[in-house]
């Protein structure tokens, strides 16, 4: 058997290393237009800001480590088109400009994304920088650690534009942060928390501008200069694009069946409409245990997840179906760290989700203690089920991992009534003997017999 994968970003390299280790006799073929592979994108920030000393840290394989487990790699080779009915991609060396073909048993596409880019005015001019690949990270570290550029301009307020606004500020830049929507991470978090992390920022300069829109982008001898929004202009060294992505799955229109925002429908096994080609990453739709229904979850952890199941639904004939996902994310920005998983109650009202929820305050470690910190969680639930569909986290230490469980509870159908009967240890060193989460669900039971 040959199975091909298109995008050896680190999608497609779980796929290939999988493949590998579920069976030693397959023929791996990888192709990739860029000029390295397995890149891990959402580390870029850390890299920029000085956490990450050696970028090599940012790649989850080589060329030579899949050499070295007999995938045949090729970079700088794009796909251009593909024959599903003979099972043949037509590949494009982009060094020499051949065009060649080639075939396969199966195929994996792992083509992900890339940054929105729309028909505004100045778009194109020096200066202004998307934010996906490697070659993009070396441009904006560059232009972090350049002390003559002093004003930067960051357009999207969601993980990315948040991330570099932190690694800019630490760098003492002057930072302008424009978005349409009115608060930071609106996908993400609620208010209650997106309103914690904009008090930092406020409080240590980032100049916020949202409920704007960019209009127009002004330069001069081909630099961008200014950035205009529909309520002011802003003058600017450099400016950062992170308004969000798109699948790129163009080429794959009337071969394989595709969402309206056209990303890839899959089926448990990561299997597109044709059986022979499976599709994973930000290429894809995926099943959210939350709200039952296919969502774009363009994470990290989901393209990963989606790389590992298609490949060994690839070697043991679908016998894995997927759990589906529950969108579980993190960030630590501002001295803030939080996490989230599954529905916001954003989300909820967006979707006309009837739920409830509880919002819930507690230190993490009795009072007794030399220490302790303060951590607030927000729960929320369908209210006919009961079944808890969202939940998100917040302080000043690292709760983060609490999400791990939510995650699972999402994807087992806890409800909230079973929340407080969940087993979770105590020590002082770590937490109370009713800690934050069984507090919460207590709450809702109305069974806090230690709320003050």
């Amino acid at each position: 058997m040959k199975t091909i994968i298109i995008g050896t970003n680190h999608t497609g390299t779980t796929a290939a290393r999988t493949l590998r280790r579920t069976n030693k006799d397959m023929k791996i073929v990888t192709y990739d237009k860029n000029d390295n592979i397995s890149f891990l994108g959402c580390g870029i920030a850390l890299w920029v800001k000085g956490d990450v000393k050696d970028e090599s840290g940012l790649f989850y394989a080589s060329p030579e480590i899949l050499k070295s487990e007999n995938i045949d790699v090729f970079m700088k080779h794009e796909m251009i088109g593909l024959d599903e009915k003979r099972k043949v991609v037509k590949i494009k060396n982009l060094t020499t400009g051949d065009i060649f073909e080639d075939s396969y048993d199966k195929l994996i596409i792992a083509n992900g994304s890339w940054p929105i880019i729309p028909p505004i005015e100045g778009i194109r001019l020096d200066g202004i920088n998307v934010v996906k690949i490697f070659q993009h990270g070396q441009k904006i570290k560059e232009a972090n650690d350049n002390k003559a550029i002093k004003k930067i301009a960051v357009v999207g307020a969601g993980y990315i534009g948040i991330e570099l606004v932190d690694a800019f500020v630490a760098n003492n830049k002057e930072v302008t942060l424009i978005d349409v929507a009115d608060r930071i991470m609106p996908r993400y978090y609620d208010q209650e928390f997106t309103d914690m992390v904009e008090a930092k920022m406020k409080k240590i300069g980032v100049n916020l501008k949202l409920g704007e829109g960019v209009k127009k982008f002004e330069g001069k001898d081909g630099k961008v200069t200014h950035v205009v929004t529909d309520k002011g202009t802003y003058e600017v060294d450099m400016v950062i694009w992170a308004v969000g992505f798109k699948p790129e799955t163009e080429m794959f229109k009337g071969k394989i069946d595709l969402a309206k925002n056209g990303a890839i429908i899959t089926n448990e096994f990561m299997q597109t409409s044709n059986k022979d080609i499976y599709a994973v990453g930000d290429s894809v739709e995926v099943f959210n245990t939350a709200s039952g229904k296919k969502s774009y979850l363009a994470l990290a952890t989901t393209a990963v997840r989606t790389g590992i199941i298609a490949a060994l639904n690839i070697t043991n004939n679908n016998k894995l179906p997927s759990q589906g996902f529950a969108g579980a994310n993190g960030i630590s920005v501002f001295g803030w760290n939080l996490a989230g998983v599954g529905m916001s109650e954003t989300a909820c009202k967006t979707d006309g989700i009837d739920y409830d929820c509880i919002m819930f305050s507690d230190n993490d470690r009795p009072e007794f203690m030399e220490t302790y910190n303060k951590v607030w969680i927000k729960i929320i639930w369908e209210k006919q089920s009961r079944r808890i569909i969202g939940a998100q986290i917040a302080s000043e230490v690292n709760h983060t991992e609490v999400m791990y469980m939510f995650s699972l509870a999402i994807q087992k159908g806890l409800t909230i009534d079973e929340l407080p009967l969940v087993d979770i240890f105590f020590l002082p060193h770590f937490n109370k003997p009713y800690n934050f989460i069984t507090l919460a669900g207590l709450e809702v039971l109305g069974l806090n017999y230690f709320k003050k």
